[in-house]
């Protein structure tokens, strides 16, 4: 009997341990008033959204640059006389549980707003600073040249990317049969396929890119196929962080009404780089102009 009793207890702490664990974190507007500290997560290797500038790894970028912008705001609104950031290196995979555990406040890489994020990851999003989508990064002598080419190719996505369900529909519609595989960083997959390990890193338009612009040898990938997605990029919190959220979006439309987006667009898209020795030259697309004018982070995809 006694054995049934400790049974049952070390269950029912199980349980009360696994329901404290899952329970969301409180509204982190207090703790940061309080800390005078925000965490911001970001990727190594998410040019030009945010990528480490030489020994010093300082975290640059057009998203850097835009949270750095609501951020000042979000100071402002709390009363402080500073607020410090602190900045931590993240992954497709880290951004989500680092969030959700508290290890950062608000994650600046560049992340799509789904709506199954918002459901699943019990996340929010605030309005979009880039509109991106899903293409494909070849061998420029490779002869695939649209997804039916796909047809027995070894295919990689970054994982934790959208890009992977993206490719599943495609693969199911199309009929085809593929090779997959993940890779933890854009870098990895960028890699695979100089190497000759993959055939195809299907990743958003602007990071296949970035990648091949920053290449010793650029003319030897290119991109194919036209776009098969539409990616809204947004900072993503906790959807506890409501008062956070509403200081970003307010900015968020004041960055875009007074042009500052526009011109931190021209910047990092249409300039040399900083620390870097070429320029993406990608003039703005018209969904993120239209996406400007009329700024909604409300997405069924």
């Amino acid at each position: 009997m006694w054995l049934n009793h400790i049974f049952r207890g070390a269950v029912l702490l199980c349980i009360a341990s696994s329901s404290l664990a899952q329970t969301p974190l409180p509204d982190s507007w207090d703790k940061i008033k309080e800390s005078q500290r925000i965490t911001v997560g970001y990727r190594p290797d998410g040019l030009p959204f945010a990528y480490e500038m030489g020994e010093t790894k300082k975290p640059v970028g057009y998203a850097i640059d835009i949270c750095q912008a609501l951020i000042a705001k979000l100071q402002q609104s709390m009363g402080l006389a500073k607020l410090d950031i602190q900045y931590r290196a993240i992954n497709g995979q880290t951004r989500f549980t680092d969030l959700a555990s508290g290890a950062i406040d608000v994650d600046c890489s560049n992340t799509t707003n789904t709506k199954d994020r918002r459901e699943s990851k019990h996340v929010s999003f605030s309005l979009p600073y880039y509109i991106a989508g899903v293409r494909m990064l070849v061998k420029s002598d490779s002869g695939i040249n649209d997804v039916d080419d796909l047809s027995g190719k070894r295919v990689v996505t970054t994982k934790g990317t959208t890009s992977l369900q993206v490719l599943e529909r495609r693969v199911a519609v199309n009929g085809l049969k593929i090779q997959h595989t993940e890779c933890l960083t854009h870098d990895a997959c960028f890699k695979a396929l100089q190497a000759g390990t993959a055939d195809v890193w299907l990743m958003d338009d602007i990071l296949l890119a970035a990648h091949r612009a920053q290449s010793e040898k650029p003319e030897q990938v290119k991109l194919i196929g036209k776009l098969m997605s539409i990616e809204p990029l947004s900072l993503m919190m906790r959807d506890t962080d409501v008062r956070m959220k509403k200081v970003f979006d307010a900015e968020m439309r004041v960055l875009s009404q007074n042009f500052e987006i526009t011109r931190l667009y021209k910047k990092w898209f249409e300039s040399p780089l900083p620390g870097k020795n070429f320029a993406l030259n990608v003039p703005m697309s018209y969904l993120l102009t239209d996406m400007l004018r009329f700024p909604s982070d409300k997405f069924d995809n």
